[in-house]
């Protein structure tokens, strides 16, 4: 099969996990790094015809003022989750991919992801609704499929968990919540379903790889039938929950009753 050019956005892109991601991707198509940990590589998946590393053109939204370079160093020297040698390794490319990174949207992330933020992001989020919030979004990923000619493009959320939003009060029908959108007041969604929503309008798949709503809501999931692509995801998780994942069901069948659970996400 011929090759195809597969655009990866990642929201976040400068976090801890983005940043993982990325430096992975640039370690794996250096031969830098192995496949350990990588469910594509297994015997099971050989013999299918899926993308190879230099397939996938990374780009994304994010609302500090970092570079990719620094967030993995920051990575290397807290808490040694990369290898600095590896890293320089992969700084030209990181370099390369800083340039596919736009500003993303503030509305309703809560506090504590608003102090990331730069202050001109600060004073731009007060007044963007959230319709025009998706339309700067949406204006971002045509302009990364069309400069890097891509035959797909799917969007991942990796950025932090924002504050529970009240899922009762967000309408059923797709046609309902549109209206909202024009109504910031009215609209209890977070930046997350602002992002799959704009993804999801222009047809693109959209995964929520955190426990924030993404494309949870009813209303969403239409709008996503409704431009016949997909969405999935509530917590990829890759740490602290996954071990939780694992060990509760194994506790239950074993009939132990567990007294205190207590977890330190490192």
């Amino acid at each position: 099969m011929a090759r195809r050019k597969i655009g990866i956005w990642l929201i976040g892109a400068k976090g801890g996990v983005a940043t993982s991601v990325t430096v992975g991707l640039v370690a794996l198509r250096k031969g830098l790094a192995g496949g350990a940990g990588l469910v594509t590589q297994l015997p099971l998946c050989a013999n299918l015809d899926l993308a190879q590393w230099p397939d996938f053109v990374l780009g994304g939204h994010e609302i500090r003022q970092t570079t990719l370079h620094e967030a993995a160093l920051l990575l290397a020297s807290n808490n040694h989750a990369l290898d600095s040698d590896l890293i320089a390794k992969c700084k030209p490319d990181l370099d390369k991919i800083d340039k596919n990174t736009r500003d993303g949207t503030l509305f309703n992330v809560g506090h504590r992801i608003e102090d990331f933020a730069t202050d001109d992001l600060k004073k731009r989020a007060v007044k963007e609704i959230p319709r025009a919030a998706i339309e700067r979004i949406q204006a971002d990923l045509k302009e990364f499929v069309q400069a890097n000619k891509l035959d797909q493009l799917i969007v991942v959320n990796l950025a932090s968990t924002e504050p529970p939003v009240d899922e009762t009060a967000i309408p059923a029908k797709w046609k309902d919540l549109a209206k909202l959108l024009d109504k910031p007041k009215k609209c209890s969604l977070g930046a997350s379903s602002l992002y799959a929503i704009a993804t999801l309008e222009l047809g693109y798949p959209f995964i929520n790889f955190t426990p924030s709503l993404g494309s949870a809501p009813a209303a969403i999931c239409e709008l996503a039938i409704e431009k016949e692509t997909c969405h999935m995801g509530h917590d990829g998780k890759t740490g602290e929950t996954l071990m939780k994942s694992a060990l509760a069901p194994m506790f239950a069948a074993r009939n132990l009753q567990v007294m205190s659970w207590v977890g330190h996400n490192i």
